[in-house]
């Protein structure tokens, strides 16, 4: 009997003793658990204080890829506008009107003319009458020409007529009125760069009229010494005495 029970007792001991056996060999091993034999590697420099090429050339890529510090750059001021001075009004003579003699206006006034038109080119007389009153003395000055120059009035070579006039006339403009304007003397007892300088009626357009009709006027240049003064100004002005023909229907 006591063989038996010893034998089972043993063989029970045996197989508790295989399955603990068993566990611990299947058990896991738990992280963080290092062998502490396990071996150590220590780097060793070689070429002593030199460090290695690829230590240098980390520190350079180190180097490349850090941003360089850029010094602001400062924009300088703008530059101070000076805005112009404001144009200062004419108050003292806001129109350049001439002032002229009665005797300027009688040598402007072709109403005065003998038979309202001058005689034929062919005839001296005429012409020589005009231009033999103009050879006597220097000429004097009676105002200011538009660009500053001294304006002249005028002399009248042959005077101009009703037809050489009238086409120019603005037909709203009716009774008697004047046109002033002021020219500069070329050549061939002729006149060019004529302005307007005033006119009457205000708004009559009488002075356009003597303007664009001045390129026929032959007028005796200012003198001065004897001697012409060609490219002078002078000033001229036609008086109208009878309302503007009407234009043709």
């Amino acid at each position: 009997m006591f063989g038996r029970r010893g034998a089972a007792f043993v063989l029970a001991l045996l197989v508790e003793l295989l399955i603990a056996l068993l566990l611990l060999w299947m058990s896991p091993t738990l992280p963080g658990k290092k062998d502490a034999a396990g071996p150590t590697v220590f780097g060793i420099n070689v070429d002593g204080d030199k460090p290695s090429e690829k230590a240098e050339a980390a520190k350079e890529a180190s180097k490349r890829a850090a941003p360089r510090e850029v010094a602001p750059v400062t924009p300088p001021p703008p530059p101070e506008i000076v805005p112009p001075p404001p144009p200062v009004p004419n108050t003292a003579n806001p129109m350049p009107f001439i002032r002229m003699t009665r005797r300027d206006y009688a040598d402007a006034d072709i109403a005065k003319a003998k038979s309202g038109a001058p005689a034929a080119a062919g005839d001296s007389s005429a012409e020589s009458g005009d231009a033999a009153g103009a050879m006597a003395g220097d000429s004097e000055a009676i105002g200011t020409a538009p660009n500053g120059e001294p304006l002249y009035p005028v002399e009248w070579y042959r005077r101009p007529t009703h037809a050489q006039l009238d086409p120019y006339r603005s037909p709203r403009s009716r009774g008697p009125g004047f046109g002033l304007i002021a020219c500069r003397t070329i050549a061939r007892y002729q006149v060019t760069d004529c302005q307007e300088l005033g006119e009457g009626p205000r708004g009559s357009g009488n002075a356009g009229a003597v303007r664009q009709a001045a390129f026929q006027f032959l007028v005796v240049p200012p003198r001065k010494g004897g001697k012409p003064l060609i490219g002078t100004w002078v000033a001229i002005r036609i008086d109208y005495i009878e309302q503007p023909a009407s234009p043709p229907k």
